[in-house]
């Protein structure tokens, strides 16, 4: 399964969303391949240093760039995931990405420039969309929601996304803006992963939640 996570706008989470569901995947089991085809190479960075502090289950990150396409299709037939982290801008690597992608997945922050890039990142699906002649199967989620309540951006986004609702669909899932996410990413590890000491309990139900509404699956460790 090759799962993309991708969008136009940067700064939305990608790779944040990336790593922690390519740690999930491990540790349900799951043989999995972390792909950095962002030139800036976090995704990477995190890989490094989960393998820097001997975290385990150990995660294969390699870095790619150029014509991907070809070398995904081989990965993906060698790994039961493959998740490939894409930079935040329009790109031969998103591009051939999204045309041989399973399942793109589209971080949304809860903010006004974000809502306005939905547009270029529609015009995008539909021109690999049309060029491949095979409709690109994309989803988007909120990602970076606010933790209060009574801010109201989270629904005013799910609301202008209807309005792409035949191209990119939105989840249910919600991940909301964390300091767990930033306390596992600097050692290497999905939030949940993190000691029971400096855990989140409503981080783990947000990935939980989406790992379960990507892979159609209950997500449970081996």
């Amino acid at each position: 399964m090759l799962i993309l996570i991708a969008n136009e706008k940067g700064g939305v989470g990608k790779t944040t969303i990336a790593v922690n569901l390519a740690a999930m995947c491990r540790l349900a089991g799951k043989d999995v391949l972390l792909v950095d085809t962002d030139r800036q190479e976090s995704a990477n960075t995190w890989a490094a240093m989960r393998h820097e502090n001997e975290v385990k289950p150990s995660i294969t990150c390699v870095s790619k760039t150029g014509k991907v396409g070809y070398d995904l299709v081989n990965l993906a037939g060698k790994y039961d995931v493959v998740i490939v982290d894409a930079g935040g801008r329009d790109s031969l690597e998103m591009r051939q990405s999204l045309a041989i992608c399973d399942t793109c997945i589209i971080p949304i922050k809860p903010a006004q420039f974000d809502v306005w890039s939905l547009s270029r990142m529609a015009g995008l699906i539909r021109e690999v969309a049309e060029r491949t002649e095979r409709p690109v199967n994309a989803m988007a989620f909120i990602n970076g929601a606010s933790p209060n309540p009574s801010v109201r951006e989270t629904q005013e986004v799910k609301e202008a996304l209807k309005d792409y609702a035949e191209l990119f669909p939105t989840m249910e899932s919600v991940v909301t803006e964390r300091i767990a996410f930033r306390k596992a990413s600097r050692d290497g590890l999905g939030v949940t992963e993190l000691h029971p000491s400096l855990a989140d309990a409503k981080a783990n139900l947000e990935m939980i939640s989406l790992y379960q509404e990507v892979f159609h699956e209950k997500w449970t460790t081996k």
